[in-house]
């Protein structure tokens, strides 16, 4: 069949566009070195070309044009995005064939629209179907959008970090953290944003519809018809293994992984072997309370820091100098900076220095309640997301386990709300408490009454994230602790507290691993040991004592409690036992952000003992940054 010269001049401009497309999107990723590699991009030369060739036949749109800019933009965010920010956040490739996918997929995304709307418009009612298109095209690019949205407030590409915590967070804890990070007027300055660029899509499609070809041809309806088809085919089989979503299979494996715990709970509980004559239990019968601290930095303390010009904790200092037992350790570290994956290691035999699984690990309440006490997990933390959380299935595992805010949400309410849970605890039995604390999360002015502000911020300074606002919190912490140590010994026949914060704080971003730095991962932690505990287990009182300077990262706290219940087992290792003689490491040798930093890269903390200065500037303390 003869092909006239209007129709072969029409299929050259739509191959020389198709090949245009083609090689400016190769040259972006080897530019941004993302080279997908020839293996991967050759053999998509020509099913690409012919899928962009078929569209723009059967559209008669040509694809560099404003009306086919409503359907390109979500597919270029989708080729480009990840990519592009992986490689500004990392300077390194990416996998290769994840590279492909998101080509593919965002190549796919903008044939289905442009193929869907060259149908729909055929139908009639333009308007209608051009604010549907442009609505789904919104919808698709959400998932690029909130990658770059991510990577304007942090400066750091979606990591499995930072999914993990949007995956096990709730919308009233996200909206506070868009609050924190971003604040009202930006936020809503990105809606309107967003806003107009639906509007543009719209506007952009309108156009789309004046383009298209006057009448529905059965051979450019079947074109239509078969790019559809072959893109869907895409999206179907390549969007679970496009970039992010490798990353969330990676979240929601572990999620997996963890809802498994209980599964093993009795069979992890009959295999601890303990010697009973020998625990604190029946050497010194009374209550052990442990709390758990949240958000708090020592850097932002003026106990650890004297030069920190709030004196933000009067109660620690005075038991400090005055109250024999009382062991405030200067040196220690979180071994991440968020609760969720600190505490499914303080709390249980998994650690950054072993290779134990979590949904395998005993945790620190079997090993209380396997020596004869009654256990308790009180919180005034919400239990987060969806599902349980690592630390909501150890809590279960308590045999009272109760949350102030007893829902899926972030709590408002104030720490004090645990104080009338000790008044139901029996104190003629053997008692080991967990106290979990809201402490100094973001926002700080939402942790403390009123009456606690004691400290003011300076005109123009936020009252919700000011050094003055968490130098309040501290405060206020600072008297939860005094209070719960006050009512335990009067009350409970207290033989041992323990405090520790799960992670520390950055006063300018708060907490987040892709923008890590050392303040976010120094933390208090303190033990009181009463006289009878001291007469009881005088060996470990003493090493207790001995280790003020030394160096601890929190990840081994559920050996350290094993120690200091008296109650060594066979799933407890001396070497990460504080308590122990056997206690391994040094400041050499310990690390954190599992294993990524070493402590010696702290070079602020080096050598002061814990006193670390803590500039402040106009009020507020400046950001100190150590990689």
């Amino acid at each position: 069949m003869k092909v006239s010269t209007e129709r072969a001049n029409e299929w050259i401009r739509y191959a020389a566009a198709a090949g245009a497309y083609f090689l400016t999107l190769v040259a972006c990723y080897i530019n941004m070195g993302q080279d997908m590699g020839a293996e991967y991009f050759l053999p998509a030369l020509l099913p690409v070309l012919a899928a962009l060739m078929l569209m723009q036949y059967g559209t008669g749109v040509p694809l560099f044009s404003r009306g086919m800019l409503g359907a390109m933009v979500p597919g270029l965010l989708w080729c480009l995005t990840f990519p592009l920010l992986y490689a500004w956040t990392y300077r390194q490739d990416w996998y290769r064939s994840l590279i492909f996918y998101d080509f593919l997929i965002g190549t796919a995304y903008m044939l289905v629209l442009a193929a869907l709307g060259g149908v729909l418009f055929h139908l009639g009612h333009r308007r209608l179907t051009a604010a549907l298109l442009s609505v789904l095209g919104f919808l698709m690019s959400l998932i690029p959008l909130t990658q770059i949205a991510y990577y304007m407030t942090v400066w750091h590409a979606l990591s499995p970090a930072s999914l993990m915590a949007l995956y096990l967070t709730n919308w009233h804890e996200a909206g506070d953290y868009i609050q924190s990070t971003v604040g009202v007027l930006p936020a809503a300055l990105v809606v309107l944003l967003l806003l107009l660029l639906i509007y543009l899509s719209y506007r952009s499609y309108l156009v789309f519809a004046r383009c298209i070809y006057p009448s529905a041809e059965g051979s450019r309806m079947g074109s239509l018809v078969l790019v559809m088809i072959a893109a869907a085919g895409i999206h179907v089989a390549l969007i679970p293994e496009s970039s992010i979503a490798g990353l969330y299979k990676d979240v929601t494996s572990y999620v997996e992984e963890t809802q498994s715990y209980s599964l093993h709970q009795d069979e992890r509980y009959a295999s601890l072997i303990i010697d009973m004559e020998n625990t604190l239990a029946t050497r010194a019968p009374g209550t052990v309370i442990f709390v758990i601290g949240e958000s708090a930095s020592r850097n932002y303390m003026h106990y650890y820091t004297p030069s920190f010009p709030y004196e933000n904790t009067p109660w620690m200092e005075q038991m400090a100098a005055e109250r024999e037992g009382f062991l405030v350790y200067r040196n220690t570290y979180s071994s991440w900076t968020q609760t969720v994956p600190v505490l499914e290691r303080a709390l249980t035999e998994k650690s950054q220095y072993n290779d134990k699984e979590f949904f395998e690990s005993a945790s620190l309440l079997d090993v209380a309640k396997k020596i004869g006490y009654h256990t308790y997990w009180f919180s005034n933390q919400g239990r987060y997301g969806q599902f349980d959380s690592a630390i909501t299935m150890v809590a279960k595992t308590a045999d009272v386990a109760e949350w102030t805010d007893d829902s899926y949400t972030f709590t408002t309410k104030y720490d004090e709300e645990l104080l009338p849970y000790l008044t139901r605890i029996d104190p003629n039995v053997n008692n080991f408490i967990v106290l979990h604390l809201m402490g100094s999360h973001i926002y700080y002015n939402n942790r403390y009454p009123d009456a606690w502000a004691k400290f003011v911020a300076e005109d123009g300074e936020s009252a919700m994230t000011s050094a003055p606002s968490y130098a309040n919190s501290i405060l206020y912490t600072d008297y939860i602790l005094s209070q719960i140590f006050s009512y335990a010994e009067k009350n409970l026949n207290l033989r041992a507290m323990v405090y520790f914060s799960d992670h520390g704080e950055n006063l300018k971003i708060s907490h987040n691993p892709d923008v890590f730095s050392f303040d976010m991962v120094r933390i208090p932690f303190f033990i009181y040991l009463s006289p009878e505990y001291r007469a009881a287990l005088p060996q470990r009182a003493a090493m207790l004592e001995s280790r003020r300077d030394a160096y601890f990262t929190n990840d081994m706290m559920y050996d350290t409690v094993c120690g200091l219940l008296g109650a060594p087992n066979n799933r407890y290792d001396p070497r990460q036992d504080f308590s122990s003689p056997a206690y391994g490491f040094t400041r050499e040798t310990l690390t954190t952000m599992f294993g990524n930093h070493a402590l010696t890269e702290d070079h602020t903390d080096e050598g002061t003992g814990g006193n670390l200065a803590s500039p402040v500037a106009t009020g507020e303390v400046a950001n100190e940054v150590s990689r």
